[in-house]
């Protein structure tokens, strides 16, 4: 057992020298760097503070990962797609590794506190490994799921404006220059500036914008990039489908949030049972069990 405790001090004493000074390293200039890409203010602020020394990483432990789970790998890079961050599979893989090995050495370091026991430490540091492997990835899905939400709630409104715009005089591509010149605050603004700009450098709008629906993976933009292209393959008028178009997706949304709320009871119940029923049974409980051991019932 003192050689398994050795080790795992060993082994987090290794794993400080060597990122304390990578993240030194970072903090003098490559996080600073990095700021300069596009997207930069958009990553989660792990994956910011650890930027640097997942460069190292990137390298030896990432792009191993990459070759070796590729499967994972393509599921980071759909991911990825649909975030517009400026992150790789490898980069998560790295950052991944560098959570797990620093959950894993906080919990060696518990191996040198006797008074805690081995098998609690190294269940502590398994839990902790876990954590850190898990946690880059969770954060990353959750953005997605953050920006598909936010895709999602802007669109009818965007289709209204670009339809109305289109009903007063102008062209979609000039309503979709007009709704972007708007900079109304979300991704959806972004991905308008994005389609724009493609369609000034050759391509053309359906190409676009199918573009960008496989970029954004949201459901409702590819109904709405299919309405699009099909009005324009037999000449109807965009501004009247667009219309009927906008006015299903709030329907569509509508029920969404009915979905949410039906959903609400049955996500309190475990909360309710964990944290709020055992509070209740001991308020109502506590009096009573006091009483009966003043009047002495109970007590033979």
């Amino acid at each position: 057992m003192d050689i398994l405790q050795n080790s795992f001090v060993v082994y987090a004493l290794v794993f400080a020298a060597v990122a304390l000074p990578a993240a030194l390293v970072a903090r003098g200039g490559g996080a600073e760097g990095a700021g300069e890409g596009p997207g930069w203010a958009r990553l989660p602020a792990l994956f910011r503070r650890l930027w640097g020394p997942s460069t190292a990483f990137d390298m030896a432990v990432g792009r191993p990962l990459a070759g070796v789970f590729r499967g994972k790998a393509a599921r980071y890079e759909s991911l990825i797609l649909a975030s517009d961050l400026p992150l790789t599979a490898s980069r998560v893989f790295a950052l991944q590794a560098m959570t797990l090995v620093g959950g894993l050495a906080v919990g060696a370091a518990l191996f040198a506190l006797p008074e805690l026991g081995a098998g609690w430490a190294a269940a502590v540091a398994a839990v902790l490994g876990f954590v850190g492997w898990v946690y880059p990835s969770m954060l990353l899905e959750k953005y997605v799921d953050w920006r598909k939400t936010e895709l999602t709630r802007q669109l009818p409104f965007a289709i209204d404006l670009i339809g109305s715009a289109m009903r007063a005089g102008l062209e979609f591509g000039a309503a979709m220059r007009y709704f972007e010149s708007l900079k109304m605050p979300g991704p959806l603004t972004e991905e308008f500036g994005k389609v724009l700009h493609q369609i000034e450098l050759g391509k053309t709008r359906v190409e676009a914008l199918t573009e960008m629906a496989r970029r954004v993976q949201v459901e409702s933009f590819t109904s709405f990039v299919g309405v699009i292209a099909y009005g324009t393959e037999i000449g109807a008028s965009i501004s009247e489908t667009l219309a009927v178009h906008g006015e299903e997706l709030r329907r569509a949304r509508f029920h969404l949030a009915e979905r949410k709320a039906a959903r609400a009871p049955s996500l309190m119940i475990l909360p309710m049972a964990v944290f709020i029923l055992p509070a209740v049974f001991i308020i109502v409980i506590t009096p009573v069990m006091m009483k009966m051991k003043g009047t002495g019932i109970g007590s033979h």
